[in-house]
């Protein structure tokens, strides 16, 4: 297979990671390396205040080389970096970043590495820094059971024990798993999940000391999926189906400093007969459930209830001849308590938009 190689960043001009205010939001688009793909984005904010954000960037998911970059906003500015290349196996695929600040100031960057298009063989890596992304020690393996798989951001809980949502793949299919951590990321205890055969990605928050909330994407495109946990995350109830929607695309859920929750998902369904379709690498046709738009919802009662919507990203023109849509959402709230969310930008680069909580109930729009 001939691949495109890294070259330098992409010409595209709007993708130059400058931010720019636009009535109650701020929006850039990333620069980035490969014009091919770029997908599943991480943020994370350092001691020092800078933000750091890491995706996979590459000639296509799944493909040898793709790899891992790394883009930094430093504080007090308004322009993100070109990315540097973090991970470069050429003969492996690298997916599904995920950053890490722990509480001692470290940064973790986890994520996947694969046989080409076989997630059956993947291990989660591990790099670290010790100057908040300045630089980075060399990788190493943190799980090297083959089908180990990642995406959502770790949780500290109250007790100190940190709470990793993962899941493993393997032909059967996927299935959520957690890994607990009592030692600071030193050992781990693999934890299953009742019936947790398609619902993926957990994404998961301390909502009391040791009650957990956890909500998951569905390989059935139907409905999120809720499970909680009163034991610290050690046992969970089996998934059950929300009235929230889900197109088998990643969700995030995040607890603010003041206690509310708030969700970004697409609000799409296969239920509701909303999808595309796209070509099927066979010389065919298949559905798939569309990825616009993208929607974030805020709770005031736990997730017991949702009563605010509103739509951060809506379909347009460019979007006509692109099956990708906005998706794969990554959530922040950084200290001065700005909300702060990336997602996959038809999967040409990242977009960072920079929020106010107030502006989702400030939104037109209940479900």
């Amino acid at each position: 297979m001939v691949t495109t190689p890294y070259s330098g960043p992409v010409a595209d001009p709007r993708f130059d990671g400058r931010l720019r205010p636009d009535a109650d939001l701020s929006t850039a688009l990333l620069p980035t390396l490969h014009p091919g793909d770029s997908h599943a984005a991480t943020l994370v904010e350092t001691q020092a205040g800078d933000l750091l954000c890491a995706w996979f960037n590459g000639p296509g998911e799944g493909e040898p080389d793709t790899s891992i970059v790394l883009s930094r906003l430093p504080a007090g500015t308004d322009t993100w970096t070109v990315p540097e290349r973090m991970s470069a196996d050429p003969d492996r695929s690298e997916q599904n970043p995920l950053l890490f600040v722990l509480p001692t100031g470290q940064v973790w960057l986890l994520h996947t590495s694969n046989e080409p298009h076989d997630q059956s063989t993947s291990r989660v890596l591990r790099r670290v820094s010790r100057d908040g992304g300045l630089t980075w020690g060399p990788g190493d393996v943190l799980f090297d059971r083959p089908g180990s798989f990642i995406r959502n951001p770790i949780v500290v809980l109250s007790n100190g024990d940190w709470l990793l949502p993962a899941y493993d793949c393997d032909r059967n299919g996927e299935t959520t798993v957690v890994q607990l951590s009592s030692d600071g990321g030193r050992t781990w205890t693999k934890g299953d999940l009742p019936e947790g055969l398609g619902q993926v990605q957990l994404s998961a928050v301390e909502i009391a000391p040791g009650e957990l909330l956890g909500y998951f994407r569905s390989r059935a495109a139907d409905r999120i999926h809720r499970s909680v946990s009163k034991d610290g995350g050690r046992t969970w109830s089996a998934p059950e189906r929300t009235a929230l929607p889900n197109n088998n695309s990643a969700i995030q859920l995040l607890r603010l400093a003041d206690g509310r929750l708030v969700l970004v998902f697409n609000d799409s369904s296969a239920e509701r007969d909303q999808f595309r379709w796209v070509p099927d690498g066979r010389g065919g046709v298949r559905r798939k459930t569309l990825r616009t738009p993208l929607t974030l919802a805020l709770s005031e009662d736990d997730g017991a209830t949702w009563p605010y919507w509103r739509n951060l990203q809506v379909q347009d023109e460019e979007y006509r001849d692109n099956e990708f849509g906005y998706s794969y959402p990554t959530l922040l709230q950084t200290r001065d308590g700005r909300l702060h969310v990336a997602y996959s930008y038809l999967r040409k680069t990242i977009k960072h938009v920079i929020l106010s909580p107030e502006w989702i109930q400030a939104g037109d729009r209940l479900p």
